[in-house]
C-alpha cells in the first residue's frame, strides 16, 4: 500500500473511532436527577436525635462543589452530651465525589488509623441493607470516627459499560456519564464509637429520612 493510501486508512479508522466514541457518549448522557425535596428538609429530630443547624465557612462550600448541602450537630436525647455531627454535599454535576475523608482530611493534618476502619452493613427499612464505610482519624490526641457513603443518581448500567469501553476517553466520558451525586458523612469526634453503637442508630434513623428526599427514579451506587 501506497503512503497516500496508509495516510488515508488512518485517517478513515481515526474518524470511525471518534465517530463511535461520539455515538456512545450522545447514547449515554444521562439525565442528572434532582433531589424531590431540599435537603434542609431533613428532620432536626432523628430518633434518639436532636440536631442544630451549624455554620459552614464559604470557602469550604465553594471547595466542595456543592449545589445543595447541610451542616448539623446532633446530640442523643438518651445519652446527653453525645454529639455526632452530619455534612451532605449533592452536587448537580457529580463533581463532589472527589471529596471523600480519605482525600480531604489527610490535607487537614488528620492520620488514617487503618486497624479502625472497616466496612459495615447498616440495616434499616423493611429488609434494606447497605455497605458503609466506617473510618478513623487521629490528630494528636484528638481521635474522631466518620461513617461515610454515597449515591450516584441517573447512572445506569449502560453507563457503567461504556466506563469500560477503551475508546471512550475519560475527559469526554466522565462529564457526559456521571450522574448528580450526593455524599453522606456523620462524624464522631473525640470518640472512636469502636462498636459502632452510635453511627448505626443514627444512621438508620437518617436512611429513612433520606428516603422522601432522594430520586425516586434512580440507580444508586453505595460504594465504601
Amino acid at each position: 500500500m501506497s503512503a497516500k493510501g496508509r495516510v488515508l486508512l488512518c485517517g478513515v479508522i481515526l474518524a470511525s473511532g471518534l465517530i463511535a466514541q461520539a455515538s456512545l457518549e450522545a447514547l449515554a448522557t444521562t439525565e442528572r436527577p434532582s433531589l424531590r425535596a431540599p435537603l434542609a428538609s431533613i428532620p432536626l429530630e432523628l430518633g434518639d436525635w436532636v440536631g442544630r443547624d451549624t455554620a459552614v465557612d464559604p470557602d469550604i462550600i465553594e471547595r466542595a462543589q456543592t449545589t445543595e448541602y447541610i451542616s448539623r450537630d446532633y446530640e442523643s436525647k438518651s445519652q446527653p452530651g453525645r454529639h455526632l455531627r452530619l455534612w451532605i454535599n449533592y452536587s448537580r454535576e457529580g463533581n463532589n465525589l472527589r471529596h471523600s475523608p480519605k482525600i480531604c482530611l489527610p490535607s487537614g493534618g488528620w492520620n488514617i488509623v487503618e486497624a479502625e476502619c472497616r466496612k459495615i452493613a447498616l440495616e434499616f427499612g423493611e429488609g434494606r441493607s447497605i455497605p458503609i464505610m466506617r473510618l478513623g482519624y487521629t490528630q494528636g490526641e484528638l481521635v474522631q470516627g466518620i461513617g461515610f457513603w454515597y449515591y450516584i443518581f441517573g447512572e445506569g448500567a449502560l453507563e457503567k459499560y461504556v466506563r469500560t469501553l477503551p475508546i471512550t476517553s475519560r475527559s469526554s466520558h466522565g462529564r457526559t456519564t456521571r450522574g448528580s451525586s450526593m455524599t453522606v458523612e456523620v462524624f464522631s469526634v473525640g470518640d472512636i464509637d469502636a462498636r459502632d453503637t452510635l453511627l448505626k442508630d443514627f444512621s438508620r434513623s437518617l436512611l429513612e429520612a433520606l428516603e422522601p428526599i432522594l430520586p425516586a427514579d434512580r440507580a444508586e451506587y453505595f460504594v465504601p
